[in-house]
């Protein structure tokens, strides 16, 4: 029997479907293993019976995936040297979990995915006040001894994950950071966190919603130091309100505001080195 051997040459069509399958495989493989420890720690820590499991659909194309910055609401744009947070970076907000959320909450609007682990006291009416969308809210409370793996994982699927009382020593940090720069997600700790780009610590100094003995108390006045390395090496200081509704920033003697239109927004340091 004769047998007629045939080269077959691979054209770059058919070259870029096996690539685009094969990195179908890949997310496919890492959104299966994150949802696999997701799983252990409900189990593990009864989140399974109050938080919604999504359908186990293909995920979609996350909002700006292409795009190197998730958005922040404009009136805390300033505490951001590039007025935005960006993909693959390590932030720390100390001293204030409204803030934090806050931060978050243009890019959830926006249809993007954020995950808390960690802040058992962080309840879903205060991420719904502060504007995040609860359909896309992930909250792992205690993870307990997977922190690192829960973490991880989260890091896969999301585009934000923020991270509170979680056991995780240095090199499980530098590890996690290593892995939202490689996933293009950021990752916010409240507490401090060796090699983060940006560190802001929030101190309350007022409120505002209550008059002459009635009103409701609807938003905090924080003082935010800010530092880092890089353009936020310099340091900032910045008064904010949040909620983020009314007048923004207010700099400190340092730095002059930039009319716009009735809301007063700030030029960081940074700014100086963006106009030259």
């Amino acid at each position: 029997m004769d047998v007629t051997r045939r080269e077959v040459r691979m054209g770059p069509a058919a070259e870029v479907r096996t690539a685009d399958s094969r990195a179908a495989s890949r997310t496919a493989e890492r959104v299966a293993f994150a949802r696999a420890v997701l799983t252990r720690a409900e189990e593990r820590t009864g989140t399974a019976a109050w938080v919604p499991r999504p359908e186990p659909t293909a995920p979609p194309d996350l909002p700006g995936s292409g795009e190197r910055v998730l958005p922040v609401h404009p009136a805390l744009a300033g505490l951001l040297p590039g007025g935005a947070l960006d993909r693959g970076s390590t932030v720390v907000v100390g001293g204030s979990t409204s803030l934090v959320l806050a931060l978050l909450a243009e890019a959830s609007r926006a249809g993007g995915w954020t995950a808390l682990a960690g802040l058992p006291r962080v309840g879903v009416l205060a991420a719904h006040q502060l504007g995040l969308d609860l359909a896309r809210l992930v909250l792992v409370p205690s993870p307990g001894a997977d922190g690192p793996t829960v973490v991880a994982a989260l890091l896969d699927g999301v585009d934000a994950v923020v991270v509170g009382d979680v056991a995780l020593s240095d090199a499980d940090r530098r590890r996690l950071s290593a892995r939202a720069r490689e996933r293009g997600a950021v990752l916010v700790s409240t507490t401090p966190w060796p090699g983060a780009h940006v560190s802001l610590t929030a101190e309350t100094v007022g409120w505002e919603g209550l008059g002459r003995g009635e009103g409701r108390l609807r938003a905090r006045r924080l003082v935010v130091r800010a530092g880092g390395r890089g353009a936020a090496a310099r340091g900032w200081t910045a008064e904010v309100v949040v909620p983020p509704s009314a007048p923004a920033v207010v700099p400190d003697a340092g730095a002059a505001p930039l009319a716009d239109g009735d809301r007063a927004v700030v030029r960081g340091p940074w700014e100086e080195r963006r106009a030259g």
